[in-house]
């Protein structure tokens, strides 16, 4: 019977709506019981996000369990990324965040009860990570407008209900005149590139056509997404785009294949830094490099249909007793 650590961020908005739907269960309990439904024998901790470092300290390869599973966003699992793969043991995650971007890639559902079911009957599996000036990260790295979105949701972080949306609207109209246009010295695979931009993102292996997913988590590459420098008009059109899952057809955005990456940004040397949607200060030049499945990760493999059922019965029975860099212009 495999051990698994589960820890929950008992601030997260998700849980606070398990919560309210777990009757006289508390939403660890209700998540032990699920987890316990599916033959693992289970330890659910609450950790808020500022203990979570020290948490996972205290978890050494001499530790008994066989899982972690950290529930959170995005953020929350790149900032424990090297504690994890410190840790020697099979990780997952269970999403609590706003985009969930990591877990969407692997599979596991965005609804809670679907994803704690799924999670509980996973398979390890090996996928990529990549690094960025040495630190591993699990999806999506990015300069110039993407940096300065992670500005504007710092920005409102204050806020509440609609005075919230208010504040968000106004940051990021403003983030988007602040990223106009900047000079990046780009070093893909050995191969300079000079290049007038509005933003750079890298991501861990390539996004597919249009949608902001990942069909492959272990193709051992990076891919660099060039947004060019354009008129006002040609960048509210990127913008639409990219809402509408049509961005890859944009005559301002190009792609690249990699494995190792430098970038500078002319005439500073320290940038902003958007990386699995945590903001950062950093010195350039920015290194990304592969980590060839670096991860071994909890990937569900249960058919969506059937998720639902599973944690239907096990409630009930709680209840009742590349080398060269390949570029397109996209």
């Amino acid at each position: 019977m495999a051990r698994c650590l589960v820890l929950l961020n008992p601030r997260a908005g998700t849980l606070k709506d398990l919560a309210a739907s777990s009757g006289s269960l508390s939403p660890a309990e209700r998540v032990r019981q699920a987890f316990s439904s599916a033959g693992k024998d289970v330890d659910v901790r609450m950790v808020p996000p500022r203990d979570l470092g020290a948490a996972l300290d205290e978890i050494g390869r001499g530790d008994s369990h066989d899982e972690i599973i950290v529930g959170g966003g995005d953020g929350s699992l790149s900032r424990s990324l090297g504690r994890l793969l410190s840790s020697g043991k099979t990780f997952g995650v269970l999403p609590l965040g706003t985009m969930n971007l990591l877990a969407r890639d692997l599979g596991v559902p965005q609804e809670m009860d679907d994803a704690i079911a799924a999670l509980a009957r996973a398979k390890p599996a090996e996928i990529d990570l990549a690094s960025v000036n040495g630190r591993p990260f699990h999806s999506i790295s990015g300069l110039g407008f993407f940096a300065q979105m992670a500005r504007a949701r710092e920005a409102t972080r204050g806020f509440k209900g609609l005075g919230r949306y208010a504040a968000f609207s106004l940051a990021a109209l403003r983030a988007f005149f602040r990223s106009g246009r900047s000079r990046y010295q780009l070093v893909i695979d050995g191969a300079p590139i000079t290049v007038e931009a509005t933003a750079v993102l890298v991501t861990n292996n390539a996004l597919g056509d249009g949608a902001w997913r990942r069909p492959r988590l272990d193709g051992g590459e990076l891919e660099v997404i060039v947004a060019h420098a354009g008129t006002v008009r040609e960048r509210l059109r990127l913008g639409v785009d990219v809402v509408a899952g049509g961005w890859r057809s944009n005559p301002l955005v190009e792609s690249f294949r990699a494995r190792h990456v430098k970038i500078e940004k002319s005439l500073r040397r320290r940038v902003w830094l958007a990386t699995d949607g945590e903001l950062t200060r950093e010195n350039t030049p920015i290194i990304y490099e592969t980590m060839p499945k670096a991860a071994r990760m909890l990937k569900p493999d249960v058919p969506a249909a059937a998720i639902g059922e599973t944690l239907a019965s096990g409630a009930a029975g709680a209840e009742h007793p590349p080398a060269e860099p390949r570029r397109s212009a996209v």
